[in-house]
């Protein structure tokens, strides 16, 4: 059997890999947007909950019901969706895996919970939490699938994409929060202290939203916040936010509430739907695009073996020839390839393609593994001084504030502290 292998067939083989992650890549998509499904449908049944507690039980039963007979129906498509991704995507690690062993385990005993609900044996607070929980398990399998997408393109949009889902999981949660709040007739404060973290919370991933979205995105977003829906949503708010302890409210005020946050809910859907709309169109162009290249390339390789003459080549050799910075896959501003159409040419211009692609990816990657570090403080934080996630935001920023520093820097620097005294 023969063993030549030789530099045209390993280039040619890269450009069918690349397309091969990209083909992963639209698979991966397609379970995102499974999960951005999931997400939603439970955060409806977390609000139908919410009512049907704050009512004891005698409102929202039905509408529950009918709420986790569809969510019943989509689990079956998410798993289904799930062995999908397993099957095509050798990039699900070892982390993705134990967050997906951890979903899987809520899903099965989400049967509990919702007996729980239905008997009236779980309270307000322990429901909401819960719910959260799986949502929450969720939200951080897309993180983790951003963290290892291998295009630019694709994982800022990954990114901008876990941005509003977690904006809207904040929106979801004040949903049930108000709905409760209202249903109760009266406010309490804790729960109106939850509310106002909640607000504080989306804002601050919407906000990342925008900024990451592109301009058709912000735009839908701009045109959201104009509507009278968010007008009439921010008027209810206000009532749940300036109430003062132990104030009567309108327990009629809570269907109100609750159509208005679901109203809001289906808009921020549609955005998301738009944003995996995007993702699918950019793979599909950016699959075609290197089938172009595939063929392109084949074309230049046979060019080369038509003039290739009897004599040696070893342009490899030659110093004059920069390829330096190709070994080593840096980006340049401006690329000096051979001039001559030759294989080393053809390498030149393929280093090149993959040094601005990881150049590009950095500035994402970075993106990332700063939000790992606020989370990480945020947890040190929340253990060590026994507070809430908002309060150790919160206390993140105050800090930030006061020293005249990025937040990401503090948290840092709390985590490096830690280590050296842990």
């Amino acid at each position: 059997m023969s063993t030549d292998i030789s530099p045209e067939q390993t280039i040619i083989l890269a450009k069918i890999r690349h397309i091969e992650e990209l083909e992963r890549l639209d698979t991966c998509i397609q379970f995102v947007e499974s999960i951005g499904q999931m997400v939603h449908q439970m955060q409806a049944e977390r609000g139908a909950s919410s009512l049907y507690l704050a009512s004891a039980g005698k409102r929202f039963a039905s509408e529950r019901a009918e709420i986790i007979s569809k969510n019943l129906a989509l689990e079956t498509r998410f798993k289904q969706a799930l062995t999908q991704h397993l099957d095509q995507n050798a990039l699900a690690d070892a982390k993705q895996l134990t967050l997906i062993s951890w979903i899987l385990l809520g899903l099965d005993q989400q049967t509990s919970l919702r007996h729980q609900i239905t008997l009236q044996k779980i309270s307000f607070t322990d429901c909401i939490e819960s719910f959260s929980r799986l949502i929450a398990s969720l939200i951080s399998l897309i993180f983790e699938i951003t963290d290892s997408s291998v295009n630019n393109k694709i994982s800022t949009c990954l990114l901008t994409l876990y941005n509003l889902i977690q904006g809207k999981e904040f929106a979801g949660q004040e949903r049930a929060v108000g709905s409760y709040i209202f249903g109760s007739g009266s406010l309490q404060l804790p729960h109106q202290q939850k509310l106002l973290e909640l607000v504080a919370q989306q804002e601050r991933h919407f906000e990342l939203f925008s900024q990451l979205g592109g301009d058709e995105l912000r735009q839908a977003w701009t045109a959201l916040q104009a509507t009278s829906l968010h007008r009439q949503h921010l008027k209810y708010r206000h009532k749940l936010t300036s109430a003062l302890d132990q104030q009567p409210l309108k327990s009629s005020d809570a269907d109100i509430w609750f159509d208005l946050c679901t109203q809001l809910q289906t808009e921020i859907w549609q955005i998301q739907c738009q944003l995996i709309e995007k993702m699918h169109s950019m793979l599909k162009a950016l699959a075609h695009q290197a089938r172009h290249d595939l063929e392109q390339t084949q074309e230049y390789l046979n060019t080369i073996a038509a003039k290739r003459s009897s004599t040696l080549d070893s342009t490899f050799f030659n110093l004059a020839i920069p390829v330096e910075s190709a070994l080593n896959f840096q980006a340049q501003d401006t690329i000096q390839t051979y001039p001559i159409a030759s294989m080393i040419s053809l390498l030149q211009q393929q280093s090149q393609q993959i040094a601005d692609m990881e150049s590009e990816l950095a500035d994402t990657r970075k993106a990332l593994v700063e939000r790992k570090q606020i989370e990480r403080a945020k947890g040190l934080l929340m253990s060590t001084l026994g507070i809430n996630e908002m309060e150790a935001y919160k206390s993140l920023r105050s800090m930030a504030m006061e020293q005249n520093r990025k937040v990401i820097d503090v948290a840092e620097n709390i985590l490096a502290l830690h280590k050296n005294t842990g």
